[in-house]
Parts: C-alpha cells; sequence; structure tokens
C-alpha cells in the first residue's frame, strides 16, 4: 500500500482554463465578424478618443501604484492563499510473495549439528597443536637470552655450550621437520629442554631466597635466647612457666642451634653452577618446627590470680541488736589484751582453792 499526496483544486482550475479558452475563441469570431462592418467607423472615431484614452492610462497607472502600495499585506495574504490544498490518497499494490524451499527436516538439522560440532572440534585441535609449538619456540629464545644474563653463573661453560646446540637444534627443527608434527610431539619436546632448563632455574631460585630462609630462621634463635636470658635472670614477665618449659626452651634452643650453623656452613660452601644442598623450603621447613615448639611456651600467659574472699558478718538477732548502743557494740567487740587481767584465777592457778 503507498500514500500520494495530489492537490486537491487541480482539476478544478483545468476545467476553468478549458471554458476560458472556448469563449476567447467564441469572443474572437465575433470580433472578426463586426470587425469587418464597424471597420469605417473606428477610423474615424479613432483619433477623437486618442487623447482620452491616454489620460485614463496615466490616471490608472497612478490608482494601480496606489493600491499597490497599500493592499501590499493583502496580495502576501493572497498569494498564500493561491497555494493548493494537498490530499492523500491511498493505492493499493499488489504483492505477492513464494517459498521456493521448505524448512530442514529433523535429520537434516542432526546432521549438520554433527557437521558443526566435527568443525568445531577439528579447530581446537589445529588451535590446541599451534599453542604447543608457539610454546616451544618461546621457551628456546626465553632460556637463550637468560644463558647470557641472569642465569650465565648457574651453569658451567661446558654444560652451557651442550645446552646452546641443543635449543639451536629445537629451533632447526620447529622451522623443518616440526612444522606440522601432532601436539604431543611438542609436548615431549619442551619436556626435554626442561629437564636441563629446570635445574639451572631451581639453582638460581634457590640462591635467591637462601639468605632470606637463614635469616628468619636466626632471628627465631635469637628471640628464645633473649627469653631465656630473662628466665635466668628471675624476670616477673615469665616466672609462672614452669621447670619443664624452661627446659624444653633451652634443649630446643641448642638443638636448633646446630641446625642453623649447618645449614650456614653448607649454604658458604655451595657453588652457584652446582645444585643445591640445602633448600629454601628445607629451612623454612624447620623454622616452622622450632615456632611451633618453643612459641607456645613463650608466649603462654600469666594465670589470673583471685583476691581471697571478704568474711561477711553475722547479723544480730531480737531486740538486743536495736537498742545496742555504738559504744556499746564496740566495748563488745574489744577483746581483752591481757587474759589473766580478765581472769586472775586463770593467770595463777595455785590461787585455787580446792574443795
Amino acid at each position: 500500500v503507498t500514500k500520494i499526496q495530489v492537490p486537491v483544486e487541480e482539476e478544478k482550475k483545468e476545467e476553468k482554463k478549458d471554458g476560458k479558452k472556448a469563449e476567447k475563441k467564441e469572443g474572437e469570431n465575433m470580433e472578426t465578424e463586426d470587425g469587418a462592418e464597424n471597420g469605417v467607423k473606428e477610423e474615424s472615431n479613432s483619433n477623437e478618443n486618442g487623447a482620452d484614452l491616454n489620460a485614463e492610462k496615466i490616471e490608472k497607472n497612478d490608482s494601480e501604484e496606489k493600491m499597490k502600495e497599500e493592499n501590499g499585506a493583502d496580495e502576501i495574504i493572497s498569494e498564500e492563499k493561491k497555494k493548493p490544498k494537498m490530499k492523500t490518497k491511498t493505492v493499493q499494490n499488489p504483492l505477492e510473495v513464494t517459498s521456493s524451499k521448505k524448512g530442514f527436516t529433523s535429520k537434516e538439522l542432526q546432521a549438520a549439528w554433527e557437521r558443526e560440532n566435527a568443525m568445531i572440534s577439528t579447530d581446537k585441535l589445529i588451535k590446541d597443536r599451534l599453542m604447543a609449538k608457539n610454546t616451544v619456540e618461546e621457551y628456546v629464545y626465553d632460556m637463550r637470552d637468560k644463558l647470557y644474563s641472569q642465569l650465565e653463573k648457574f651453569i658451567s661453560e661446558s654444560a652451557k655450550e651442550v645446552y646452546l646446540s641443543e635449543l639451536s637444534k629445537t629451533e632447526n627443527w620447529l622451522y623443518d621437520e616440526g612444522e606440522n608434527c601432532q601436539k604431543q610431539v611438542y609436548i615431549d619436546k619442551l619436556a626435554e629442554l626442561k629437564k636441563v632448563g629446570d635445574r639451572i632455574m631451581t639453582r638460581y631460585n634457590e640462591s635467591e631466597g637462601r639468605q632470606g630462609a637463614l635469616n628468619n630462621l636466626g632471628s627465631c634463635l635469637v628471640h628464645v635466647r633473649k627469653v631465656l636470658d630473662l628466665i635466668a635472670n628471675k624476670d616477673e614477665k615469665y616466672d609462672h612457666l614452669s621447670e619443664e618449659d624452661v627446659k624444653t626452651l633451652i634443649e630446643k634452643d641448642a638443638e636448633f642451634q646446630q641446625v642453623f650453623n649447618d645449614f650456614c656452613n653448607k649454604a658458604a660452601s655451595q657453588k652457584l653452577h652446582e645444585d643445591v644442598q640445602i633448600t629454601v623450603a628445607g629451612i623454612n621447613q624447620k623454622r616452622k618446627e622450632f615456632e611451633d615448639k618453643c612459641y607456645p611456651i613463650v608466649n603462654k600467659s600469666k594465670p589470673k590470680v583471685e583476691p581471697p574472699p571478704v568474711p561477711a558478718e553475722e547479723p544480730k538477732e531480737g531486740k538486743e541488736a536495736e537498742k545496742e548502743t555504738p559504744m556499746e557494740s564496740a566495748e563488745s567487740t574489744q577483746a581483752p589484751a591481757d587474759p589473766a587481767a580478765a581472769d586472775p584465777a586463770a593467770a595463777d592457778p595455785t590461787s585455787m582453792e580446792l574443795d
């Protein structure tokens, strides 16, 4: 369906124009007939009326100019009114739709789904194979650069030449026979290179972390040694520790001090291009054992001492408690200082008379 805008007055104007044309033609015919009859009369009267016509024309021109000046706005409005009004018409266009093919059947959909999954799995295999190949290539370039920089001290010169030769062979193999190998082939090739490379990296990492681990173990030993010194000086902070606790601290301090000395001796004799004798993990394990044995004793809190209970006064019974004055209560509560003065007979038993 389409909509077209058509002017409303267009048809009416065309009809009016056709009518005017017909009237003009009829008038012209009538004028030709009358012209022949009145030709002579017009020639005689033309000269007389020439001057009158010229005067009338001048007056008409002046009046027309005044009308134009006065009615300029009216003319603009009339021009706007002359614009034709538009009307919208609806036109229906026939549209035929035909389907040349039906939808897929269930079997066709199943077959398409299987083909799609097969393509996805194939793409994944190709991607994994390329990633494995790139991993081998990156390892070759990375190890070659490090052997001339940070790992140079952690491999001997003879071993370095052999390993560099192996890296170069692997690089050439990747661009020749190993261009389109299976994923597992690249994984095996990387494992062969890491047998030597991982040992070099282990020496480097152990060298970087060994001193820090030894410092941590030494700090723990110093802390416990200071506690033992305070205990020996009878410090109140640790006077609640039992003899068994103090004995345990002394034994563990001596035991792990010997371990610490062994670690330090092995670290001093360790050569960078040789496999490590002690590991950072082993040093940290010993430190943890020492802390687990000694720190619970060192951090043991003092037991809380409860103050003795205050004895409660016995309430007095009867009216005596009400009548008793403060003076009497003070005298009754005051005990005699000398038992002999209170009872002379008790002071001298020989003065007692026997019946």
